[in-house]
């Protein structure tokens, strides 16, 4: 399913030769966010635990890397392999 997606990705930059190039990173990610559901509920439980905090001291940053971290390796492995 994502092969054709990359393919749809790479058709679409041939066709807007005329344009700006497009960057396909932002359209993986979305398509790699469903993949990485159990960090994004971690992470937003926490946001919610926190959400009264009004010293500033609690924070939610290693849930939120924990999650980017899974999207980004998920668009790597799509993104590097149709680099030439």
């Amino acid at each position: 399913m994502l092969r054709g997606s990359v393919s749809a990705i790479v058709v679409l930059n041939f066709l807007m030769a005329d344009e700006e190039p497009v960057d396909p990173k932002a359209y993986l990610e979305e398509l790699c966010k469903p993949k990485c559901v159990k960090p994004l509920i971690e992470y937003r439980g926490c946001e919610k635990r926190i959400e009264g905090d009004e010293t500033g001291h609690k924070h939610c940053t290693g849930q939120y890397f924990d999650y980017w971290s899974c999207v980004d390796k998920c668009v790597a492995k799509k993104l590097f392999e149709k680099l030439k």
